[in-house]
C-alpha cells in the first residue's frame, strides 16, 4: 500500500505554518478525507499509472496529456506524401493559414504599401483562398492539369475536391507542388521582379514533379512518368 509522510498527525492543518486561503482550506479538507480513507501497512509502496500499468511509456504519457482530438486527414496525407521536407512545411503552413501571405501579414500589423494580389495587378487582398484558387494566375495554373479551381468556405473541402478530380494515388504531390509553383511564381515577381509567365510555371511544376520522382514509392513511380508525360 502507501505510506504518508505527516499521516501520523493527530491535525493536518498542523503541518502549515501559515494561514490558508480559503480555496487551499477546502483542498486540505478533501486531502484529509482521501487520507482518512487509505489502508496503511508496512508493505513497500506500489505504483500504477493511469492506463492500468506500473510500466511508464511516453507515449502513453504524451497521449493522456495532450488528449483526444479529430484531425483532419489531409494532414496524414501531408506526411505521408513524398514531397521534400521543404515542400511538406510550407503545406503545413498553408492548411494552418500561416503562408505569408499579404492579408496575413496585415493582420499582424505589418505596414505595406499595398495588401493586394501583384500576380494579375487585381485590386483584391492577397487572402490565401484568393492567392492560390481565386487569382486569374491560380487558375491558369490549376488548368494545366485540367483541374477548376473552386473555392469553398471550408479550405479543407477544397483539398478534397481536388483529390476527387485528380484520382491518382500520388494526387497530394500534384496539390502541393502546383501551391508551390503559385508560391513560387508570386516570391520571384516581388523579389526578383519576374514576371509571372503561365509556361515558365508549367515548366517549374514539370521539373519539381521530375525530381519527385527520386523520393516517390517504387510503386507509384511508373504512373508518375507517364503522368508527366501526358502533360501538355
Amino acid at each position: 500500500m502507501v505510506s504518508v509522510e505527516g499521516y501520523d498527525q493527530t491535525l493536518l492543518h498542523s503541518l502549515f505554518h501559515l494561514p490558508l486561503s480559503q480555496q487551499a482550506h477546502v483542498q486540505m479538507l478533501q486531502l484529509q478525507e482521501m487520507l482518512d480513507e487509505l489502508n496503511l501497512s508496512e508493505d513497500p509502496d506500489r505504483w500504477s499509472y493511469i492506463w492500468n500499468s506500473n510500466k511508464f511509456s511516453v507515449k502513453k504519457a504524451y497521449r493522456h496529456l495532450s488528449g483526444h482530438l479529430d484531425i483532419h486527414p489531409a494532414f496524414r496525407w501531408l506526411w505521408a506524401c513524398s514531397c521534400q521536407s521543404k515542400h511538406k512545411v510550407f503545406f503545413w503552413l498553408l492548411l494552418k493559414d500561416r503562408v505569408s501571405t499579404r492579408e496575413l501579414l496585415r493582420r499582424k500589423n505589418m505596414d505595406l504599401q499595398d495588401f493586394n494580389c501583384v500576380l494579375r495587378n487585381a485590386a483584391v487582398e492577397e487572402s490565401m483562398s484568393h492567392l492560390f484558387l481565386e487569382c486569374p494566375f491560380a487558375i491558369q495554373c490549376w488548368a494545366l492539369i485540367d483541374i477548376p479551381a473552386s473555392k469553398h468556405s471550408d479550405h479543407f473541402q477544397s483539398l478534397q475536391n481536388f483529390k476527387d478530380q485528380l484520382r491518382v494515388p500520388f494526387f497530394m504531390e500534384i496539390i502541393i507542388l502546383m501551391c508551390w509553383t503559385i508560391w513560387k511564381a508570386r516570391n520571384d515577381l516581388i523579389f526578383r521582379q519576374v514576371n509571372p509567365i503561365i509556361q515558365l510555371a508549367k515548366q517549374n511544376f514539370k521539373d519539381e514533379f521530375q525530381l519527385l520522382l527520386l523520393r516517390a514509392k517504387r510503386r507509384y513511380s511508373p504512373k508518375i512518368e507517364q503522368w508527366i508525360a501526358n502533360l501538355i
